[in-house]
């Protein structure tokens, strides 16, 4: 830390990732490669910092300050390089030598290994050993006050085939998938403990001292690399998700802004400051992943690209995408479209059409799931009505969740989708809901007793108000407490790149419009408000039977906003009406954006998206639909 920075409290602090730096007087013909920085831009870069009253700091200046023992000086900045290039100490060294800044620097370990003259596998060409760091040049690194040695891991700077259809995506979040299927959680583990042990083993041996952190390759991590790092000594790693870090959270995922050579002055105040290029508000599509398979390669193949072409004409932020197969329509998962232990694979798409949608159309994917209608077969216990004495017909058929067997089942599906697929939110379906009748399985009548000191009966239950206003409650929490677990289960092999995982969750508008509705359903709008980090209200006044929808969708907007914070809503629009299975015209649709938008609503989107028969039409949809980013500070 600079010595004439005055140390104050300071709640956050930002962290800086570059990559190879060139010297155009010395190197005008050396090729630049995407995330490169002319030493001219760095210098630029290094001026601004001081000249704005930033700070450079060291990793040990920030652990020093979360454990008390000092404090950071005002606006703090970590300066990071990626990847070990030569370029770290002919150009960014002296540099940081002339600024008094620090830095971490962070070599690929298997690059290093490779002989003077030979070659490196960057991406899909090759460049030259001398391009990188030589070993003596590291040890005059880490003999260097100013730096400290991480790791980018020793051969997981690349991308591994990770699905049937060959995409490569990045080693270090990924399953390899091969011929013969794809790696197992246990050899997964052992694949991502060896790598790191080995990087870490070697850069000990070489320059003296062990690497205390990981700077992920691409960002991506998973919280099993994080707790494998830290079991290895590497308790500190970096991503690159594009946000400020707060002092008071730990070390095990830091975030990080990417500079390049195309970062303008501008956006890189941005930067330091703690602001980000994000999306003013959400318009999202719900897409039926089963609208996309067919059993023709050739015609599947047809149909991702028209459903490609089409996010990418909207305009929008988000694809709601379908992960279970519900070719009957009825709303009940008997397979899914990603491998799993316990439901067959009608297809395994669900990966595939995510990253293509993320990174051929730009917008972020949520996987859109069940949390309890999963039909299992006979042989399980399923939510029941205490009128019928059995699972109700005209509900989705539910598998009980106060049966322990269900939970674990439920929430191993929700594994092993965070394991073989890449995207960035859940939205949970709308069979997340109890009835006031519901549920009268065994299982439930005891853990209503045993857990929540009530009767042991629902007709004991609802003979009085008290009792019946407290199972509601107690239902809505354990409902909401259970989708936490599912996230939770995700999280665990779930890569993280550049988003962290967002949540969603589908409410009925009854709910929003009536507070008593909360004991049919077992949902609270506060609640979901509190829960998630979007609450997705089913704005469908034909499916709700209102006679003059304008007005009714005008009244649920106004209702929504008047509970909760309208940037925790998404209305979500009806695009067929389902009455008598027809098309929801488009003009209707613009005209119902426009109503809401009016009443206070700014994130909305509509479900379902027929992208094989062009409807509802982007044209007409654009002015009241689309989407431009725009620069929001993060609070």
């Amino acid at each position: 830390m600079a010595q004439s920075a005055e140390a104050v409290d300071s709640p956050e602090y930002t962290v800086l990732s570059y990559h190879d730096v060139i010297d155009l007087t010395r190197t005008p013909d050396l090729k630049i490669y995407p995330q490169t920085i002319t030493r001219n831009k760095l210098i630029q870069q290094f001026n601004l910092i001081g000249d704005l009253g930033y700070h450079p700091v060291s990793l040990q200046d920030i652990l020093d300050a979360q454990a008390g023992k000092r404090s950071l000086p005002a606006n703090p900045v970590l300066l990071t390089f990626d990847d070990g290039y030569r370029s770290v100490y002919d150009i960014v060294l002296p540099l940081l030598e002339l600024y008094d800044y620090p830095a971490l620097v962070a070599p690929v370990g298997s690059w290093l290994d490779v002989p003077e003259g030979g070659q490196v596998p960057y991406g899909q060409i090759q460049l030259p050993r001398e391009r990188f760091l030589s070993w003596d040049q590291m040890r005059e690194l880490q003999a260097s006050p100013l730096v400290e040695i991480a790791t980018h891991t020793f051969d997981m700077h690349k991308g591994v085939v990770g699905n049937p259809f060959g995409n490569e995506q990045p080693a270090v979040g990924t399953p390899k998938w091969s011929a013969q299927g794809y790696e197992s959680i246990d050899a997964y583990r052992q694949r991502i403990h060896d790598d790191l042990k080995r990087a870490r083993d070697q850069i000990e041996r070489e320059v003296g001292e062990a690497p205390r952190s990981v700077i992920w390759p691409y960002g991506g991590y998973t919280q099993t690399t994080l707790s494998i790092a830290a079991e290895l000594g590497m308790p500190h790693t970096f991503s690159l998700l594009a946000k400020p870090n707060r002092l008071a959270d730990d070390t095990r995922d830091i975030n990080r802004y990417l500079v390049d050579q195309e970062t303008s002055l501008e956006t890189f105040e941005e930067y330091l400051g703690g602001k980000i290029w994000d999306p003013a508000n959400e318009r999202v599509i719900h897409v039926d992943l089963d609208y996309v398979y067919d059993p023709d390669p050739g015609q599947q193949a047809s149909n991702l690209d028209a459903l490609l072409d089409k996010v990418k004409s909207q305009q929008i932020t988000t694809v709601y995408l379908q992960a279970f197969a519900d070719p009957d329509g009825n709303g009940v998962a008997e397979s899914l479209y990603f491998p799993n232990e316990h439901l067959p694979v009608r297809a395994d798409l669900f990966n595939r059409v995510a990253w293509q949608l993320k990174k051929r159309a730009g917008v972020s994917v949520y996987a859109w799931m069940p949390v309890m209608a999963f039909d299992l077969g006979d042989g399980h216990r399923y939510v029941s009505d205490a009128n019928l004495g059995e699972p109700n017909p005209d509900h989705y058929r539910r598998l009980s969740p106060f049966v322990e067997g269900n939970r674990e089942i439920i929430a191993e599906i929700y594994r092993d989708l965070g394991y073989y697929a890449k995207f960035d939110g859940l939205i949970f379906h709308d069979d997340a809901f109890l009835g006031d009748f519901e549920d009268a399985s065994p299982a439930a009548l005891s853990w209503y007793q045993e857990q929540w000191g009530l009767p042991g009966s629902i007709a004991a239950i609802r003979e009085q108000d008290a009792l019946m206003a407290r199972w509601t409650r107690l239902k809505t929490r354990f409902l909401i407490d259970f989708t936490h677990q599912l996230t939770a289960e995700v999280s665990r092999f779930r890569m993280y790149d550049t988003t962290a995982l967002y949540t969603a969750r589908n409410v009925y508008a009854p709910v929003v419009l009536n507070r008593q509705s909360e004991q049919w359903f077992a949902q609270e709008l506060e609640a979901f408000a509190d829960a998630y980090d979007y609450t997705a209200v089913m704005a469908m006044p034909y499916m709700e039977e209102a006679e003059n929808a304008d007005a009714w969708l005008k009244n649920l907007a106004e209702v929504a906003i008047g509970r909760v914070d309208a940037d925790s809503l998404i209305f979500e629009l009806q695009a067929q009406d389902w009455r008598d299975q027809t098309p929801v015209p488009s003009e209707t649709l613009a005209r119902w954006m426009r109503i809401i938008r009016q009443a206070g609503i700014n994130q909305y989107g509509y479900y379902p998206d027929d992208f094989i028969n062009g409807h509802p039409d982007a044209d007409v949809l654009r002015r009241e639909f689309s989407l431009g980013a725009s620069l929001v500070e993060l609070p």
